[in-house]
């Protein structure tokens, strides 16, 4: 699932302002307890991602970034690949072991892929997200960044199969198709019959949409066509998420309210 750090962090971007008790109502629609809702802001509020002002919270500069890292993979997706790679290489001490660990998750969200131990490659430059994490942690000095052409042991669609998780994220694409094709039928059969549905079960079933894509989203590398299998189902997958989406979004649109908790306010 996509995590729900991130989901709570996009609802409030989209808003600008949220309370508690706002956010919690939203989910325990969902059945989850309040007490984790109440951890996960108070986790998100420890990592800066989020601060709160009038009992109000709002996304940070810090929140922004993390989800920006969606966004930076997904802005090249048409963009051709000039063959150079971009490597990062680090050594952290062991008393940094939790740096470390954060800052591998780091390469990894935004698509850099482990060739080595402490040595990570992305096709597309994606450095800027991962030097403001340095920055911000004073690791600069126990990290290099450098771009060229392989020489030597060149990486081919074959190799990038060991180094990212392309065969898993392609099974996950195709079940999430499956999966959306068959609730878009299940919401055709209902309007059909006339049954009435809500707007809170329509925001519901929008942020399960959200959960499901997402999850997959944000473990895909985006990497260059090349490195790809030949039927690379991501587009398709957009495409079926995109269908259910504009299936659900006119079911929301006498709500502002609810409707503001997945479109960004003005």
């Amino acid at each position: 699932m996509l995590s729900l750090e991130k989901q709570i962090l996009y609802m409030i971007r989209h808003r600008h302002y949220m309370t508690t008790s706002e956010i919690i109502d939203i989910y325990q629609h969902r059945g989850k307890n309040s007490q984790i809702i109440r951890n996960t802001l108070a986790s998100l509020k420890q990592k800066g991602y989020i601060a709160v002002e009038n009992r109000s919270y709002s996304v940070t500069e810090s929140g922004l970034s993390v989800i920006r890292s969606l966004q930076i993979k997904m802005n090249e997706v048409e963009q051709p690949w000039d063959g150079l790679w971009y490597i990062i290489m680090f050594s952290f001490p062991e008393r940094l072991r939790s740096l470390r660990n954060s800052f591998r998750r780091e390469l990894t969200q935004v698509g850099y892929g482990a060739l080595y131990d402490g040595v990570y490659i992305c096709p597309f430059n994606r450095k800027d997200a991962i030097l403001a994490f340095a920055r911000k942690h004073g690791l600069e000095d126990m990290i290099c960044m450098l771009h060229g052409q392989m020489d030597v042991g060149d990486i081919t669609a074959v190799k990038a199969k060991q180094i990212w998780p392309i065969q898993e994220l392609q099974k996950k694409y195709e079940t999430f198709m499956r999966w959306s094709g068959e609730k878009q039928k299940q919401l055709t059969f209902s309007l059909e019959r006339g049954e009435e549905i809500t707007a809170w079960q329509v925001l519901l079933e929008i942020l399960e949409l959200g959960e499901n894509f997402g999850e997959v989203l944000l473990e895909d590398p985006f990497l260059a066509r090349e490195l790809l299998p030949d039927q690379w189902p991501m587009k398709q997958a957009w495409n079926a998420y995109n269908q259910y989406l504009q299936q659900l979004l006119p079911l929301l649109q006498a709500d502002t309210e609810l409707l503001s908790l997945i479109v960004p306010t003005t």
